[in-house]
């Protein structure tokens, strides 16, 4: 954190010294995202941990994706070394999020939305064509804030404690294409993961699986550069 604030005072002077080849900037915009999730089916249980039997037989319920996308809010700085080549890594807060539905037998099916926040921390690699822009790279997120969604919705389903449902780090890539227009720029890239966002024991009497989601965006931002 001691070096992040070192280089964030430095910026003004290295920016003057360089020239076009250090740009900074600021940048906010919106996440159009969805949640991929294993589908699967698991028995209901009581409080107690026992299956729930219905005519002699085991309950079974049914996690399925849902393709809806949920909107959220991104912003952070980046910073761009290089000219016709250059390297761009970024600080960002950005908000996500998708739902799944949980299929309940003999009951009305239920639409989980899940919503969390991260911080992203993208390096991209990129080649400048004129006032267009292509870029690609790795992603780190920490998630920092959760709405429960995705752990409230297993309580009937396992019979271990769930303490956390999300991973505190999970690595992704970024790839997308910008527009400068002088100072003002325009970005739109897309977001996968490469490890899951979360991965859920679901450990009852008679099965042992695991619950896992993967998330995916498509990111529109504009920023200014400094």
């Amino acid at each position: 954190m001691k070096r992040v604030l070192v280089l964030l005072l430095l910026l003004p002077g290295l920016t003057y010294a360089q020239g076009k080849f250090l740009t900074v900037g600021l940048k906010v915009g919106a996440n159009f995202s969805q949640l991929k999730t294993l589908e699967m089916q698991t028995p209901r249980l009581t409080a107690g941990g026992i299956p729930v039997m219905s005519g002699g037989q085991i309950v079974y319920d049914f996690f399925r994706n849902n393709d809806s996308r949920t909107t959220g809010i991104v912003g952070g700085a980046f910073f761009r070394f290089g000219r016709k080549l250059f390297l761009q890594p970024e600080v960002l807060v950005s908000s996500k999020g998708g739902k799944f539905d949980l299929i309940q037998t003999g009951l009305a099916t239920q639409s989980v939305n899940v919503k969390f926040t991260t911080f992203d921390v993208p390096v991209l690699v990129g080649f400048k064509l004129g006032p267009l822009r292509l870029n690609a790279g790795p992603l780190m997120s920490l998630t920092i804030s959760e709405n429960k969604g995705l752990k409230d919705s297993f309580n009937q389903y396992t019979s271990q404690p769930i303490e956390e449902t999300f991973k505190q780090a999970v690595f992704g890539y970024q790839a997308g294409a910008g527009l400068n227009l002088g100072g003002f720029e325009l970005d739109l890239r897309y977001e996968g993961n490469l490890s899951d966002l979360s991965q859920i024991g679901i450990k009852t009497p008679s099965s042992d699986a695991r619950f896992s989601t993967k998330a995916s965006l498509w990111q529109l931002t504009a920023g200014f550069a400094f």
